[in-house]
């Protein structure tokens, strides 16, 4: 009762707070600036470097950032904790399980989200960052190389399009025959792989038939694809033309026209509203009218927007198409030289979703990335292609 108390108080109920945090003269966290600065570091190097928890040790051993415990030294374990606490965004709560012991042994039971206790912290990063840490890590977790025993090249990519899961990398290591009436197993030079749709294989879902892909087969497929889009940068631009189908020819002249529109109907509501302060009209007069103004205002505003819309997209799309195809002409040379694992790094870069129907028709859904466009060097280029320099504040991040 004394801890959850405390807790309730704002105060850390026991032990020492974490690491950027020391406790206040009233009990209560306060930011521990050099700590801080340190935990800042590492958000920054892993989200936006895109630095893993090694080089990020390797690299706070070098700068001797400052460690709690003396003696101790940076690794990778302290910096994914650091990485995965909540705390550091402002969030912390207390009584989240309870500890009872028993004959048995120590027991913990979790507790349900309405007996937490928040204990305020002051955040050390924005909400943002720390949703962007944990997305990398459950990405990187998943794509980890230890989870992977088989190469696939469209790992996590491709979907159903039928019950919307995702299908598994299956692989088959031996054969099986039967020799002499006995079923006899022996194991395969290659593996043979395939995808399966994971609605029929844990959901039990009549999703299609056969339930599995050829690997070999859909992987040549996409890949092709993709490189002949990334080859010929026209059919990019001619999908981006086709974003926004309307003409946008006299677009200046159209907004200066919903600007006089917009501009009238003010005028209207300042008349009406002078008419009743000078008692030419009621109060219920007054509010009729600006109903319909109100209406007729919305509509106008609403028509501007739209139009100035179309006009900032129209000249984000032609700022795009131009950085695209210099882009591709760069990347897209020399995408036959790569290795198996810069090109499944390329499909994951450019391949949003491969969906696969009933009847095995594949859509492949190319997200083009606007910024950090990251180069792969092969032996015909050298040189990193350049990076697209990010797009002003509301641009979307990727066009389909």
């Amino acid at each position: 009762m004394g801890k959850r108390g405390s807790a309730k108080q704002g105060r850390m109920p026991a032990g020492a707070p974490p690491y950027g945090y020391r406790t206040g003269d009233d009990g209560k966290p306060e930011i521990c600036e050099p700590e801080a600065e340190v935990v800042r570091r590492i958000f920054h190097m892993y989200v936006h470097e895109g630095l893993a928890g090694t080089p990020i040790c390797e690299r706070m051993t070098s700068d001797d950032a400052p460690l709690r415990n003396p003696g101790s030294r940076w690794h990778k374990a302290y910096v994914s904790a650091i990485l995965g606490r909540e705390v550091y965004k402002g969030a912390w709560h207390y009584g989240k399980a309870r500890w009872v012991v028993t004959e048995a042994g120590e027991r913990i039971y979790p507790q349900p989200e309405d007996k937490w206790i928040e204990v305020p912290f002051p955040p050390l990063v924005d909400e943002e960052t720390w949703d962007r840490a944990q997305a990398i890590k459950k990405q990187r977790t998943v794509r980890s190389k230890r989870n992977t025993k088989i190469f696939y090249l469209l790992q996590h990519l491709v979907s159903c399009a039928e019950c919307g899961l995702m299908f598994a990398c299956r692989s088959s290591t031996h054969t099986y025959f039967r020799r002499k009436g006995k079923v006899r197993k022996q194991a395969r030079v290659t593996p043979q792989r395939h995808y399966h749709c994971y609605g029929m294989l844990r959901e039990h879902m009549d999703c299609r038939m056969p339930a599995m892909i050829r690997a070999e087969q859909l992987e040549k497929l996409v890949w092709n694809q993709v490189k002949e889009m990334v080859q010929n940068p026209e059919l990019i631009v001619a999908g981006i033309e086709s974003l926004d189908a309307h003409d946008d020819s006299g677009i200046a002249d159209r907004i200066a026209g919903a600007e006089r529109d917009l501009q009238k109907v003010q005028v209207e509501e300042e008349r009406a509203i002078r008419l009743y302060v000078s008692g030419k009209i009621t109060e219920d007069q007054l509010d009729q009218q600006r109903r319909f103004i109100t209406e007729r205002l919305e509509a106008a505003r609403a028509a501007l927007n739209d139009l100035r819309a179309r006009e900032s997209m129209a000249s984000e799309k032609r700022l795009l198409m131009e950085n695209l195809i210099e882009w591709a002409g760069r990347f897209g040379h020399g995408l036959d030289d790569l290795p198996q694992e810069k090109r499944r790094d390329v499909l994951r870069l450019l391949v949003d979703q491969v969906l696969i129907d009933r009847d095995n028709n594949v859509s492949i859904t190319l997200g083009i990335p606007t910024e950090n466009l990251t180069s792969f060097e092969t032996e015909e280029s050298p040189s990193p292609c350049p990076t697209i320099a990010p797009y002003p504040a509301g641009t979307p991040r990727r066009w389909r």
